[in-house]
């Protein structure tokens, strides 16, 4: 029984840096609460991707204004715009704010050639900051390394007894 889960840690801890680096994307906003018409400047931090999307869903009232990718990789209909990725490690596009309104930025990445996906974690913006609430978390210990924390505490409770 102790050599299975020695294994089995062993292999957790193996696995973790490819868990470390896996596809992943996070949104920063230059201001959740614009004025009026003013420009918010969007950037996707992208690690991992080498070929693949994302794909934003702006609130209502907001209006996709331009991106630092060519034209060509770009698709923008209403609410929703499209992103195509190749070897970008960050991607800004920016939006003009409404007279009023507010809501969530979402979105999801993908990526081709690893074939996974994932969403974006929700972003809220406001015009003069209405509906916008500030909220920070932390991102949560990797599973692996929960298991190898579980691994380990059944072997040194198993050299005790």
């Amino acid at each position: 029984m102790r050599k299975v889960l020695t294994l089995f840690l062993c292999i957790c801890l193996v696995g973790l840096p490819t868990l470390a680096g896996a596809a992943d994307v996070e949104r920063t906003l230059s201001t959740p609460a614009p004025a009026d018409g003013s420009v918010v400047d969007v950037t996707l931090s992208i690690e991992e991707i080498a070929a693949g999307g994302v794909i934003e869903h702006l609130p209502p009232g907001f209006v996709f204004a331009g991106s630092s990718l060519p034209a060509n990789r770009v698709e923008a209909n209403e609410s929703r715009i499209c992103f195509a990725l190749l070897n970008e490690t960050s991607v800004t596009y920016q939006i003009v704010a409404p007279e009023k309104g507010n809501g969530e930025i979402t979105g999801e990445w993908y990526d081709f050639i690893n074939q996974i996906n994932g969403t974006i974690q929700a972003s809220r913006i406001g015009v003069d900051g209405v509906g916008v609430t500030e909220t920070t978390t932390s991102p949560g210990p990797a599973p692996t390394l929960i298991i190898a924390a579980l691994a380990g505490l059944i072997i040194a409770r198993g050299r005790r007894e």
